[in-house]
């Protein structure tokens, strides 16, 4: 026997998928989010402050 759908679920199958910006998707981002200019920059900030 299979689950029935939830009203939620069936009702959200009939919504359009939200799009992505034109911008944020030719960013190059990595898994967190940002894209990878501002993550080695920040790193190289980090070194900078905490190892030396």
């Amino acid at each position: 026997m299979s689950k029935a759908i939830s009203y939620y679920d069936w009702q959200q199958s009939f919504r359009d998928k939200p799009k992505l910006d034109k911008e944020q998707s030719k960013v190059n981002s990595n898994s967190i989010g940002i894209s990878e200019n501002n993550f080695i920059n920040f790193i190289k900030k980090w070194k900078e402050l905490n190892l030396s």
